[in-house]
């Protein structure tokens, strides 16, 4: 049965549903009816290898397949469709919200996984992310702000993390942060989350890899921030060469700001990740391994281009560590010092334990952490601070000083 008009209009997509329960394609085109998907066609059963040229020739760009009815039919119509025309969004449709099936569906080629009920914001961001898909969507790419650490323990990850959130308030742009620590990486464990999927599995399909299918592996985060994490399971990482670029070119086409966690664990990934940065942060500490490692990265960083911008974020300053002074640490590490970090043991172990970030309460590393964020967008800095005041965000009562323990 269609329900296309002969001239669809330009802000809505056809879509074919293969639905073979009645009352579920009836509960589906109800939902849809509200949104910006029009029906150009439904299906009572699965389509058999034979008649699947029927739906190639309605050239309707996407099609939402039922996995409830029988999810192995399912399956194999999901990855007929994909293989016939890759430029075809499938929609996985179920009642369960269940990570295998889900899963399963994503490597028979899903781009999305619609689970009931079906909410206008999800239909309006399959939509959107579908519509994204269309060619001649041309759009200057975004910013790769990329956090590199001297040495393993520094804090790149707390501060990566909450620049990001920092950032996604200030910009009110579209920001994702990227978790290159691919064995051990906490960056969605620091949001209080549980990743699915992983960078892995963008790094490792390099052939699959697009905008629609890497916004399947995203986690979103309350303050509007997408997350790409690292896996939840512990295992030796090697990625196909190939990936690193094809991802990151994607994330900047897809996102205003790209931040990333580098991680400790270089590879010709991270390499990338170097090549194409905008601004490179160098984060350390007043230890002398952690300013011996940062001079190294400073020359490295420097040999490759010296043009290139790169800042020194100083982390935990303030503590106590032997007779090292700021003085002493920029000359060992060769360059001044652009930012620094106060030390607050407390409040990041909390923030860590209980899965809400710093960013997103009051405290001093938050309020240095924003005007890196204003800085990196453009905005101007404060040109008085208040000290203990909290930002009107917050809506929190000022912390007092932090203490060192």
């Amino acid at each position: 049965m269609s329900y296309l008009p002969d001239s669809a209009k330009a802000n809505t997509l056809s879509v074919a549903l293969v639905v073979p329960d009645a009352t579920r394609r009836r509960s589906l085109a109800t939902a849809l009816a509200g949104s910006q998907f029009t029906i150009a066609r439904e299906f009572d059963a699965y389509p058999s290898p034979g008649n699947m040229s029927e739906i190639a020739r309605m050239d309707s760009p996407v099609v939402i397949v039922d996995l409830d009815n029988d999810a192995e039919q399912a399956t194999r119509v999901i990855e007929s469709i994909c293989g016939r025309n890759v430029s075809t969004t499938v929609m996985a449709y179920s009642s369960k919200n269940d990570s295998t099936l889900m899963r399963r569906s994503m490597q028979a080629g899903a781009r999305e996984f619609l689970i009931e009920p079906l909410l206008p914001e999800a239909l309006s961001e399959a939509f959107r992310r579908a519509s994204a898909r269309r060619p001649n969507q041309e759009k200057l790419a975004g910013k790769a702000l990329v956090f590199v650490p001297s040495k393993g323990g520094v804090g790149v990850t707390t501060i990566a993390l909450n620049f990001a959130i920092a950032l996604t308030k200030e910009s009110g742009a579209k920001v994702v942060v990227v978790d290159l620590d691919f064995e051990l990486g906490e960056i969605a464990l620091g949001l209080g989350m549980t990743a699915t999927f992983s960078v892995g599995d963008a790094l490792l399909n390099p052939a699959r890899l697009d905008r629609e299918f890497l916004s399947t592996l995203l986690l979103r985060h309350s303050s509007g921030l997408s997350i790409l994490a690292s896996s939840e399971d512990y295992n030796f990482f090697d990625s196909p060469v190939e990936g690193g670029g094809k991802l990151f070119q994607i994330l900047r086409e897809e996102f205003d700001y790209v931040v990333v966690d580098a991680g400790t664990s270089h590879s010709h990934v991270q390499e990338t990740v170097f090549g194409i940065a905008d601004t490179i942060y160098l984060v350390t500490e007043m230890t002398f391994p952690a300013l011996r490692n940062a001079h190294r990265i400073v020359s490295f960083l420097s040999a490759r281009d010296k043009n290139r911008t790169l800042e020194v974020v100083m982390n935990r300053c303030a503590s106590r560590h032997g007779g090292i002074d700021e003085n002493s640490a920029t000359k060992a590490i060769g360059r001044p010092i652009n930012w620094r970090i106060p030390n607050s043991y407390a409040a990041a172990r909390t923030a860590q334990d209980s899965g809400v970030p710093l960013a997103m309460e009051n405290s001093a590393i938050t309020r240095t952490l924003m005007q890196m964020a204003k800085t990196a967008c453009g905005k101007p800095l404060n040109s008085k601070q208040e000290p203990r005041k909290g930002l009107n965000f917050f809506r929190s009562r000022a912390l007092p000083t932090p203490v060192e323990t």
